[in-house]
């Protein structure tokens, strides 16, 4: 899980670097809105579990399950190609997940971290792709 949480520093602190160019560079955050869908794993495992986020303008972020239900939902924030999100689960418990990741708008690719609550970086790694 450390090389995990430290990998996942090393790749804000390389988004922050590079986001210093103009702002031109810039991605809209219409480049992210959409349909994701990728996996999740549980700590250093490989991320094997279906994963899909609906992510909707002014922050609105939805989780869907593999069946199409809708499962969880929250608030996401994109800032110099660092996706961040929360959300909360609507099947009956108050779980709240936190999420981050590396927004890769020419390749429509997230990878991140996920966590319990507050931490997004004790649950596990995730990635996914725009549909």
């Amino acid at each position: 899980m450390r090389i995990a949480k430290f990998l996942v520093m090393m790749l804000i602190a390389s988004a922050s670097f590079t986001a210093c160019k103009k702002n031109s560079d810039k991605p809209s955050t219409a480049a992210i809105e959409g349909k994701w869908v990728g996996k999740y794993g549980f700590d250093d495992e490989a991320p094997s579990v279906f994963y899909s986020f609906v992510i909707k303008s002014n922050g609105v972020l939805e989780e869907y399950g593999e069946s199409g239900l809708k499962i969880a939902e929250g608030t996401w924030k994109l800032e110099n190609n660092i996706f961040t999100g929360t959300t909360h689960s609507l099947l009956g418990s108050n779980n709240e997940y936190s999420v981050i990741a590396a927004f890769d708008a020419s390749k429509g690719k997230l990878d991140g971290n996920w966590g319990y609550d507050n931490s997004a970086t004790d649950g596990g790694l995730w990635f996914m792709t725009k549909q």
